[in-house]
């Protein structure tokens, strides 16, 4: 039987998470049932990972890459844990749970209300011209500090 990132309660503790953003629900999130569609939640986890990369890498690999860097992504799966709904405000919380070489894995929850409404988690990868490259140093360093508690 396969595992969901659902099945790990601890990753629906907010706490756990050393970067969080909150968003207000947009009207055009919502779907006929006033739920919170689940393209927007994915748009969320979005800018979680861009705020990461931004910390770990500087504000230029997402708005003009110098020298061929790309972060790419080698897997990203998301699991829903319960509907969100309009209005309301939805906390996006970001972190990582490993730094390989080249490759790093963020995990994110989704939060309404106190409640975990959805979990990511995507595996990474620095690449320069669409090769994998070591991560520096430095990047090491601030990756570090964004690994989740407990």
């Amino acid at each position: 039987m396969a595992v969901g990132l659902k099945d790990d309660t601890a990753r629906q503790i907010a706490d756990r998470y050393p970067l969080r953003f909150t968003t207000r629900i947009l009207y055009s999130d919502m779907d006929a049932f006033r739920h919170l569609n689940n393209g927007a939640t994915g748009r969320y986890f979005e800018e979680g990972r861009a705020e990461l990369n931004m910390r770990v890498f500087g504000v230029d690999c997402m708005i003009d890459p110098p020298g061929g860097l790309q972060l790419l992504f080698a897997t990203v799966t998301v699991d829903y844990v319960r509907q969100a709904h309009y209005p309301g405000e939805a906390e996006i919380a970001t972190g990582l749970t490993r730094i390989g070489g080249s490759s790093y894995v963020v995990a994110q929850a989704a939060f309404q209300d106190g409640q975990c409404f959805a979990l990511a988690e995507a595996v990474m990868v620095k690449a320069i011209d669409g090769r994998p490259t070591l991560l520096g140093d430095t990047e090491r360093a601030t990756m570090q500090g964004l690994l989740q508690s407990g």
